[in-house]
Protein backbone atom coordinates (compact mmCIF):
# COMPACT_ATOMS: atom_id res chain seq x y z
CA UNK A 1 0.00 0.00 0.00
CA UNK A 2 1.38 3.46 -1.24
CA UNK A 3 1.52 6.04 1.62
CA UNK A 4 -1.30 8.42 -0.26
CA UNK A 5 -2.98 4.99 -0.37
CA UNK A 6 -2.78 4.70 3.11
CA UNK A 7 -3.68 8.20 3.72
CA UNK A 8 -6.46 7.46 1.89
CA UNK A 9 -7.88 4.44 4.23
CA UNK A 10 -6.93 6.52 7.31
CA UNK A 11 -8.86 9.67 6.67
CA UNK A 12 -12.44 7.30 5.57
CA UNK A 13 -11.44 5.52 8.96
CA UNK A 14 -11.05 8.96 10.64
CA UNK A 15 -14.55 9.76 9.22
CA UNK A 16 -16.38 6.17 9.44
CA UNK A 17 -18.29 7.37 12.29
CA UNK A 18 -18.81 10.71 12.54
CA UNK A 19 -22.55 11.86 12.32
CA UNK A 20 -23.15 16.17 12.11
CA UNK A 21 -25.25 16.80 14.65
CA UNK A 22 -27.96 15.84 17.56
CA UNK A 23 -29.46 17.15 20.87
CA UNK A 24 -29.51 15.83 23.78
CA UNK A 25 -32.44 14.98 26.78
CA UNK A 26 -31.96 16.54 30.36
CA UNK A 27 -28.67 15.09 32.02
CA UNK A 28 -27.47 13.31 32.49
CA UNK A 29 -28.73 11.36 29.31
CA UNK A 30 -28.00 7.52 28.97
CA UNK A 31 -26.30 5.95 26.76
CA UNK A 32 -29.18 4.90 24.66
CA UNK A 33 -30.60 8.37 24.80
CA UNK A 34 -27.17 9.57 23.39
CA UNK A 35 -27.46 7.36 20.25
CA UNK A 36 -31.09 8.12 19.57
CA UNK A 37 -29.96 11.87 19.73
CA UNK A 38 -27.30 11.55 17.52
CA UNK A 39 -29.91 9.08 15.23
CA UNK A 40 -32.28 12.18 15.54
CA UNK A 41 -30.39 15.32 15.08
CA UNK A 42 -32.97 18.11 14.58
CA UNK A 43 -29.99 20.19 13.02
CA UNK A 44 -28.97 17.60 10.51
CA UNK A 45 -30.16 18.40 6.62
CA UNK A 46 -31.25 15.22 5.15
CA UNK A 47 -28.58 16.11 2.05
CA UNK A 48 -26.64 18.63 0.78
CA UNK A 49 -23.82 19.34 -1.72
CA UNK A 50 -20.72 21.49 -0.82
CA UNK A 51 -17.43 22.35 -1.95
CA UNK A 52 -14.30 20.95 -0.31
CA UNK A 53 -10.80 21.69 -0.03
CA UNK A 54 -8.31 18.68 1.53
CA UNK A 55 -5.41 19.56 2.68
CA UNK A 56 -2.35 16.83 2.71
CA UNK A 57 0.65 16.72 4.32
CA UNK A 58 2.56 13.57 4.81
CA UNK A 59 4.77 13.41 7.40
CA UNK A 60 6.70 10.36 6.16
CA UNK A 61 8.65 9.61 2.89
CA UNK A 62 7.66 11.15 0.22
CA UNK A 63 6.56 13.94 2.15
CA UNK A 64 4.18 15.16 0.59
CA UNK A 65 2.13 18.23 0.97
CA UNK A 66 -0.68 19.06 -1.00
CA UNK A 67 -4.19 20.64 -2.10
CA UNK A 68 -6.97 19.04 -3.22
CA UNK A 69 -10.32 20.93 -4.89
CA UNK A 70 -13.36 19.35 -5.64
CA UNK A 71 -17.28 18.98 -4.12
CA UNK A 72 -18.79 16.62 -1.47
CA UNK A 73 -22.44 15.14 -1.46
CA UNK A 74 -23.63 14.04 1.92
CA UNK A 75 -26.97 12.50 2.56
CA UNK A 76 -28.58 11.01 5.59
CA UNK A 77 -27.57 9.13 8.33
CA UNK A 78 -24.03 8.81 6.87
CA UNK A 79 -23.54 8.76 2.74
CA UNK A 80 -20.48 10.74 1.54
CA UNK A 81 -19.21 11.06 -1.93
CA UNK A 82 -16.06 13.48 -2.49
CA UNK A 83 -14.74 14.06 -6.26
CA UNK A 84 -11.58 16.11 -6.76
CA UNK A 85 -10.53 17.90 -9.53
CA UNK A 86 -7.08 18.02 -11.62
CA UNK A 87 -5.98 15.30 -9.24
CA UNK A 88 -1.71 14.47 -10.18
CA UNK A 89 -0.95 11.21 -10.48
CA UNK A 90 0.58 10.59 -7.53
CA UNK A 91 -2.54 11.50 -4.97
CA UNK A 92 -4.76 10.01 -7.75
CA UNK A 93 -6.07 7.65 -4.76
CA UNK A 94 -8.05 11.03 -3.65
CA UNK A 95 -9.67 11.59 -6.82
CA UNK A 96 -13.22 9.98 -6.38
CA UNK A 97 -14.04 8.54 -2.44
CA UNK A 98 -16.99 7.38 -1.22
CA UNK A 99 -18.35 5.93 2.12
CA UNK A 100 -20.74 5.06 4.47
CA UNK A 101 -21.01 6.57 8.33
CA UNK A 102 -24.18 4.18 8.85
CA UNK A 103 -26.41 5.01 11.29
CA UNK A 104 -25.96 5.69 15.08
CA UNK A 105 -29.38 4.36 16.04
CA UNK A 106 -27.23 0.54 15.00
CA UNK A 107 -23.96 1.09 16.22
CA UNK A 108 -24.86 -1.47 19.10
CA UNK A 109 -24.83 -4.13 16.73
CA UNK A 110 -21.01 -3.21 16.42
CA UNK A 111 -20.12 -1.71 19.26
CA UNK A 112 -20.16 -2.20 23.13
CA UNK A 113 -20.77 1.27 24.44
CA UNK A 114 -20.38 3.14 27.44
CA UNK A 115 -18.98 6.18 28.93
CA UNK A 116 -15.35 6.40 28.89
CA UNK A 117 -13.25 7.12 32.61
CA UNK A 118 -12.92 11.19 31.94
CA UNK A 119 -16.20 11.68 30.86
CA UNK A 120 -18.51 14.48 32.49
CA UNK A 121 -21.68 15.90 32.75
CA UNK A 122 -20.36 18.90 31.01
CA UNK A 123 -18.14 16.81 28.44
CA UNK A 124 -19.57 13.31 27.97
CA UNK A 125 -17.13 10.77 26.03
CA UNK A 126 -18.54 7.73 24.45
CA UNK A 127 -16.56 4.84 24.38
CA UNK A 128 -16.95 2.10 21.86
CA UNK A 129 -15.18 -1.21 21.58
CA UNK A 130 -16.08 -3.71 18.47
CA UNK A 131 -17.84 -6.62 19.41
CA UNK A 132 -15.77 -8.70 17.05
CA UNK A 133 -11.47 -8.19 16.85
CA UNK A 134 -10.70 -6.07 14.32
CA UNK A 135 -8.11 -3.38 13.32
CA UNK A 136 -9.51 -0.71 15.96
CA UNK A 137 -9.09 -1.37 19.33
CA UNK A 138 -11.67 1.52 20.67
CA UNK A 139 -13.17 4.65 19.76
CA UNK A 140 -13.46 7.49 22.46
CA UNK A 141 -15.86 10.25 21.33
CA UNK A 142 -16.63 13.73 22.57
CA UNK A 143 -19.63 15.39 22.63
CA UNK A 144 -20.66 18.54 22.74
CA UNK A 145 -23.83 18.31 25.82
CA UNK A 146 -25.69 21.29 24.83
CA UNK A 147 -26.15 20.74 20.94
CA UNK A 148 -25.40 17.03 20.51
CA UNK A 149 -22.20 17.63 18.25
CA UNK A 150 -19.58 15.17 17.82
CA UNK A 151 -16.21 16.96 18.40
CA UNK A 152 -13.78 14.85 18.71
CA UNK A 153 -12.68 11.24 18.20
CA UNK A 154 -9.60 9.27 19.04
CA UNK A 155 -9.27 5.74 17.65
CA UNK A 156 -7.04 3.39 19.12
CA UNK A 157 -5.47 0.45 16.84
CA UNK A 158 -4.18 -2.90 18.05
CA UNK A 159 -0.83 -1.96 16.20
CA UNK A 160 -0.14 0.88 18.19
CA UNK A 161 -1.41 3.75 15.85
CA UNK A 162 -4.16 6.45 16.82
CA UNK A 163 -6.13 8.20 14.69
CA UNK A 164 -7.38 11.86 16.48
CA UNK A 165 -10.06 13.72 14.39
CA UNK A 166 -11.83 17.31 15.42
CA UNK A 167 -14.42 19.02 13.91
CA UNK A 168 -16.20 22.22 13.77
CA UNK A 169 -19.35 23.40 12.79
CA UNK A 170 -21.04 26.21 10.88
CA UNK A 171 -24.89 27.60 10.94
CA UNK A 172 -26.44 27.54 7.55
CA UNK A 173 -30.10 28.15 6.90
CA UNK A 174 -31.18 26.92 10.15
CA UNK A 175 -29.26 23.79 9.64
CA UNK A 176 -25.44 23.14 11.57
CA UNK A 177 -22.76 22.02 8.97
CA UNK A 178 -19.78 20.31 9.41
CA UNK A 179 -17.13 23.22 8.32
CA UNK A 180 -13.76 22.13 8.92
CA UNK A 181 -12.41 18.61 10.19
CA UNK A 182 -8.64 18.05 10.81
CA UNK A 183 -7.24 14.63 11.18
CA UNK A 184 -3.71 13.76 13.17
CA UNK A 185 -2.73 10.05 11.61
CA UNK A 186 0.29 8.76 13.89
CA UNK A 187 0.75 4.93 12.57
CA UNK A 188 4.06 2.69 12.73
CA UNK A 189 4.01 3.02 8.94
CA UNK A 190 2.32 6.07 7.61
CA UNK A 191 1.98 9.67 9.62
CA UNK A 192 -0.09 13.02 8.09
CA UNK A 193 -1.74 15.93 8.60
CA UNK A 194 -4.92 16.38 6.96
CA UNK A 195 -7.48 19.31 6.78
CA UNK A 196 -10.86 19.82 5.33
CA UNK A 197 -12.52 22.58 4.89
CA UNK A 198 -16.26 22.79 3.23
CA UNK A 199 -18.32 25.96 2.12
CA UNK A 200 -20.87 26.46 -0.27
CA UNK A 201 -23.51 24.51 1.03
CA UNK A 202 -26.22 23.77 -0.83
CA UNK A 203 -29.42 21.97 -0.74
CA UNK A 204 -31.15 22.48 -3.67
CA UNK A 205 -28.58 20.27 -6.20
CA UNK A 206 -27.59 18.12 -2.74
CA UNK A 207 -28.03 14.05 -4.04
CA UNK A 208 -25.39 11.87 -3.72
CA UNK A 209 -27.15 10.59 -7.39
CA UNK A 210 -26.33 13.56 -9.00
CA UNK A 211 -22.45 13.25 -8.26
CA UNK A 212 -20.49 12.40 -11.19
Amino acid sequence: MTPMRAALTAWCAALFVLAPNATFAQEPPTVNGVLAALAAAPEQPEEYKASVALHVRMRVFPFIRITLHGDSWYKRPGLYRFVFRGVPIIARAFSDMKYDLGDPARWPERYEIAYAPESTAAAPVLHLTPKTAVLVKSLDVTLDPARGRILRAVWSRTDGGVITLVQAYAPVAGHAFVAKQTATINLPRMKAELEADYADFNTSEASVATAP
